[in-house]
């Protein structure tokens, strides 16, 4: 999608664990502090007429064609279940083989040891790891040499060989020592590739289902509620563009882009203050230009800034208006799903000069309410699925 409803997006984005941050007062916060708050000089709200800055085109009766997946299909559920097993990358073991390959994934108890006494950090039970590829089965590399040792060897033995940390290694007691891994090979793993090769006892291990077609009935439902998903966010996608592409935005109020972005940083940079830092440090501390960052969303945040516009300018045109009941299931489910339990103060997360919060989510509601009104109105083509 070329553009996305900027509060949609700071929705999914921004509400990280709202939870710490929607507290009514912070214990740390001093009498001082408090009074400072109070007595800040109030900014005037952001007003604007919508119609100044927004033509739009034809957003009622749009023909949309959708080309996705929206119907069952034994060979769609099929397909659907290879790549959930494939994803889920299980490894059980190979009862029938005995030595180690240079493919082999391999499971093993390791003990790091340096002039006979074990180092911290260095030792683990039951690990899948990859021997070819030098690293865990499920991703991240070993050191050079890791599971060099190990081919030829049998289930059953006990293997040391050394082993030698690179110059630059992060611990400095480690970097460039050389040092002895000792392994207890406990068995040769095989992955389990397709639904043939599944069995009850390892659905159970690893899914918690009893039986093997249990399993498949949970995954049918699962894959049926996705081809639903598709198809309604393949109608939100297309039918956003289409209104987008025909509308046209002449400017933003530069006050509005500025609060946008404000609102935006000044959360991003309170869930860095949760663990003690700011955005900005973090980049810094990762090489990363923190300026370069704030500049490209600043284009982000005006494409999006955009469509909210022209949603908006719809919402105005049909008489579209905020219903308090379905506002209030919106905003519940979005502190369910941020983890905050304090409406008012949630709201105060994102209170930024001339713009509330609480502003902020009930355009986001409003907006929302103007594309489905879009997506009702349209005619769709194109998929077997679509009519409704």
């Amino acid at each position: 999608m070329k553009k996305r409803l900027l509060a949609l997006v700071l929705i999914c984005t921004m509400a990280f664990s709202l939870s710490a941050c929607g507290k009514k007062e912070d214990k740390a916060e001093t009498k001082t502090e408090k009074t400072d708050k109070t007595s800040k000089k109030k900014v005037a709200d952001i007003e604007y007429d919508v119609d100044e800055f927004v033509k739009l085109g034809e957003y009622k009766n749009l023909e949309i064609t959708l080309d996705g997946e929206y119907e069952y299909s034994d060979e769609g559920f099929d397909k659907y279940v290879q790549t959930t097993i494939e994803d889920a990358a299980i490894y059980v073991e190979d009862s029938e083989a005995k030595e180690i390959k240079e493919d082999s994934i391999v499971n093993v108890d390791y003990v790091g040891s340096q002039d006979g006494v074990a180092f911290d950090g260095g030792s683990a039970e039951d690990q899948l790891i990859d021997v070819g590829n030098n690293s865990s089965a499920t991703g991240g590399g070993y050191i050079e040499g890791f599971t060099a040792g190990l081919v030829g060897h049998t289930v059953g033995e006990e293997v040391a060989y050394e082993v030698t940390f690179p110059a630059d290694y992060g611990n400095a007691d480690l970097a460039g020592q050389t040092v002895v891994f000792t392994f207890q090979v406990n068995y040769i793993a095989k992955s389990i590739n397709s639904k043939k090769d599944l069995t009850d006892e390892i659905v159970s291990d690893k899914f918690g289902y009893d039986t093997v077609d249990a399993y498949m009935d949970f995954l049918k439902t699962q894959y049926e509620s996705s081809l639903e998903s598709n198809l309604k966010n393949d109608k939100q996608t297309a039918v956003l563009n289409a209104v987008i592409n025909g509308s046209k935005v002449s400017s933003i109020p530069e006050d509005l882009s500025q609060a946008r972005l404000d609102m935006y940083l000044n959360v991003y940079n309170k869930q860095y203050e949760s663990y003690g830092t700011t955005a900005k440090e973090y980049f810094e501390s990762m090489g990363q230009d923190y300026d370069a960052y704030v500049e490209s969303m600043k284009t982000s945040i005006q494409e999006s800034t955009e469509t909210e516009l022209i949603l908006e300018a719809i919402a105005k045109a049909e008489g579209i208006e905020i219903d308090e009941d379905g506002y209030k299931t919106f905003i519940q489910g979005i502190l369910s799903s941020s983890g905050a339990t304090d409406e008012t103060s949630f709201y105060e997360v994102y209170d930024v000069d001339g713009y509330s919060g609480e502003r902020y989510f009930r355009q986001a509601y409003l907006t929302q309410k103007a594309l489905d009104f879009c997506i009702d109105n349209a005619s769709y083509t194109g998929a077997p699925a679509v009519a409704e």
